[in-house]
């Protein structure tokens, strides 16, 4: 996921070069420019996507505090705060502090922080989904099941997923059907008390059927690529690496593939795509062999690598992925026919 915070060199906002603007603004310690372009935010897709960005970077700082003591009854300062308090959980959670004594009541502070700042972003704001989608992403940080909204019951007949926050998927769903984010997150819930079945299982599973009634245009195409890629890095680890080739040419991976390249990424929105979204997909293309295709998703991807999934390869050390994206993209290139220019008769 997009949450965590962004590797050095790397540009948080992708194309978007107001969301660029604005994140230039909060690490000067600024937050008009954050107020500015929220307001100028048109769609729900977008004012998802630029809320995360942002939440992320500002967790770093107190600017949406600051904001939010100017402007107390500002719903999208509201939304940001929320934000911020969703992803400082959520990197305490990361850093294991729930294994530390002292730690872990600062991590139930943070929990209980958030929790409330999501209450006060839904309060005059009914129709706006992030806050359900903070109150989603918390789940995953409620390693004991403290709380019964995190662990219902799945969908009648879907014997295979696991217990999990599905009320809260479902209040995300009523207000932004199929929201990328949304769908992310519950994956990481779920994977973060798996069951028996354990975390890549559960993964699969849970792309597998998302991917069964998705739109056929929507970028939860991608999510069995996510899962993969996540199999591919479990099997590194573990020592496996001799077979990660056959792990992207099995018939259920290259159709997976297939699917997310003509169904998404032939109809996608450039101005709403995830630069995280192309990412995985030029990875799943080149490892499957789709040198073709793959080389079209780098060239949308240009100069916007991020550094998931590259950095799980085996070919480089993790702090060398950018060796890995720019060996497959010089790759996928040079595998095209060439243009020659000149008259023809």
């Amino acid at each position: 996921m997009e949450s965590s915070s962004p590797a050095g060199g790397v540009n948080p906002a992708g194309r978007d070069k107001d969301l660029y603007a604005a994140v230039q603004d909060i690490r000067a310690g600024y937050w008009m420019q954050m107020r500015q372009v929220l307001a100028r935010t048109g769609t729900w897709p977008q004012w998802t996507s630029r809320t995360q960005v942002l939440g992320v970077v500002a967790a770093q700082a107190n600017v949406v505090e600051l904001w939010l003591k100017e402007e107390p009854e500002s719903l999208a300062a509201r939304v940001m705060y929320a934000r911020v308090a969703t992803e400082r959980v959520l990197q305490a959670h990361r850093r294991d502090w729930a294994r530390d004594y002292r730690k872990a009541q600062d991590l139930d502070k943070l929990m209980a922080r958030a929790r409330d700042a999501c209450d006060q972003a839904s309060d005059g704001n009914p129709d706006d989904a992030v806050p359900w989608i903070c109150r989603l992403a918390l789940a995953e940080a409620d390693s004991a099941g403290r709380y019964p909204e995190h662990h219902l019951t799945p969908p009648p007949h879907e014997y295979l997923l696991p217990a999990g926050p599905w009320g809260l998927l479902s209040e995300v769903h009523r207000r932004d059907p199929f929201n990328r984010e949304a769908w992310h997150r519950m994956s990481q819930a779920l994977q973060a008390r798996p069951g028996p079945a354990g975390r890549q299982a559960v993964a699969t599973d849970f792309a597998r059927w998302t991917v069964s009634f998705a739109p056929p245009d929507s970028p939860l195409l991608l999510l069995p690529l996510y899962a993969r890629v996540q199999e591919h890095r479990e099997r590194r680890d573990n020592g496996g690496a001799v077979m990660l080739n056959l792990l992207w040419t099995r018939e259920d991976t290259t159709r997976a593939i297939t699917q997310a390249f003509e169904g998404w990424f032939r109809k996608r929105d450039p101005d709403t795509t995830s630069q995280l979204d192309l990412n995985y997909l030029a990875y799943a293309l080149a490892r499957g062999g789709f040198a073709a295709w793959a080389a079209e998703v780098f060239a949308a991807i240009g100069d916007f690598a991020t550094p998931a999934p590259w950095l799980y390869d085996a070919r480089y050390p993790e702090d060398q992925w950018r060796k890995a994206f720019e060996e497959d993209r010089v790759a996928c290139r040079r595998s095209q026919p060439r243009q020659t220019g000149g008259h023809h008769p």
